[in-house]
């Protein structure tokens, strides 16, 4: 009976974890939705929340969406998702110009709601996303490290195992005196902070962020993440991993119309891609961005998964069985892999201990805590115990002597 209940208890954790998985949120976006004023004059909604919500609504996935916005701010592009907004007294406002010569735009900030999002902004449903994906668009308007914490054992064991990706273009700009939108040369803090220390984040930026960094900058981000992908136009991209350097080729399209979310599609595409464990999310995030810079600027960001929609397969139950089923394993190897490092060190700092030391310290285990001399003062202090009547007989001074000598041995011990 025993055994049997040994067994079964395994069982119910095993379907009871399958069984949540099932109702888990797929996919938490965070970020601020923005006010984008054109040339023209018009004023579209923008930010990678609200490109990275278009596109996955291509993907037949309802997601969790936790922005910032003002009463002025167009939410219409998160209809289908479950929107939580943080209210503020504007929305952050992006005055776009054009160089007349060429493509090249200047971006200035007119208005910020100065509102740091956190994980704290977060319903605790949400928090237990399968994916999440981070977009901040200026340096201070994300806390992406608080998504790495866990509250507890338990917080750990009900978000589970999570993919994360932070589109970090936000955190390497500065604002001047005029809100103009400045270039960082170095990786900013909010992003070192927002890889946090677990190697558990795919970073997105583009070579226009990462040109001005030296390389001990960009070894040290690239070492403090799970992967880190560089966008580059038409030349496409280059992926950083545990494997090596790679390279992502573009999907050649007979015209391109506008490049505005190309790397917030090519971002959430990757995410997606990873998420179901596809084989070459690289090369899947490079086609849905190739489908987005299809689109006209007129109707973007609502557009930018249109031609993307019907093209995958939606996220059923059984995806979901296999996502679960593929969490769990990582887990598992994780576990394994860190027992494995750690035995293996154990294993070499032994073989730089002296010859015997080992021999000893059994030994002494044998013949107590604290060795030989530990056990003579013992038997000393309860000889002069049982002469006074269950009382120690060694005054202050003494008991003073005898716990310094038992400290010395006990430090001796140790360093051995």
């Amino acid at each position: 009976m025993k055994l049997w209940s040994l067994l079964l208890i395994p069982l119910v954790a095993l379907i009871g974890y399958f069984a949540s998985e099932l109702t888990r949120v797929d996919l938490l976006l965070v970020g601020t939705v923005t006010i984008d004023v054109v040339d023209d004059g018009s004023r579209p909604a923008g930010g990678a929340v609200s490109y990275a919500a278009s596109i996955v609504r291509a993907y037949g996935i309802r997601a969790c969406v936790v922005t910032v916005a003002g009463e002025d701010a167009d939410l219409t592009v998160f209809n289908g998702h479950e929107l939580h907004v943080v209210p503020a007294p504007s929305t952050l406002t992006f005055e776009h110009t054009y160089t007349w010569f060429g493509h090249q735009r200047k971006l200035r900030v007119t208005a910020n709601p100065n509102v740091t999002l956190s994980r704290a902004h977060v319903p605790r449903h949400c928090q237990r996303a399968r994916t999440v994906i981070l977009g901040p668009l200026t340096q201070h308007e994300l806390d992406a490290g608080s998504f790495l914490e866990y509250d507890g054992v338990w917080d750990a064991l009900v978000r589970g195992r999570q993919y994360i990706g932070l589109m970090a273009q936000g955190f390497q700009r500065r604002l001047g005196p005029d809100g103009r939108v400045l270039p960082l040369l170095t990786p900013s803090p909010q992003l070192l902070a927002g890889l946090g220390r677990s190697r558990r984040v795919s970073l997105f930026l583009s070579d226009v962020e990462t040109e001005p960094w030296a390389e001990d900058w960009l070894g040290l981000v690239v070492g403090s993440s799970e992967r880190v992908l560089i966008t580059r136009g038409s030349a496409g991209a280059t992926e950083y991993n545990d494997t090596g350097v790679h390279d992502i080729h573009i999907v050649p399209v007979d015209k391109v119309r506008d490049t505005n979310g190309a790397g917030d599609t090519f971002a959430t595409g990757y995410m997606l891609a990873l998420s179901r464990g596809l084989a070459d999310p690289g090369a899947h995030a490079s086609w849905a961005a190739s489908r987005a810079v299809m689109q006209p600027q007129s109707c973007k960001p609502h557009c930018a998964g249109d031609l993307i929609e019907g093209h995958m397969p939606a996220w059923g139950a059984r995806e979901k069985l296999v996502a679960a089923a593929r969490g769990l394993g990582s887990m598992a190897r994780g576990v394994l892999d860190r027992g494995l490092r750690e035995g293996l060190a154990a294993a070499l700092h032994l073989r730089e201990l002296p010859p015997g030391t080992l021999t000893q310290m059994a030994a002494k285990a044998g013949r107590g805590p604290h060795g030989p001399q530990y056990g003579a003062v013992c038997k000393q202090k309860a000889a002069s115990g049982a002469g006074g009547g269950g009382k120690l007989a060694a005054g202050p001074e003494e008991d003073d002597d005898d716990e310094e000598e038992l400290a010395s041995m006990t430090v001796a011990t140790v360093t051995l």
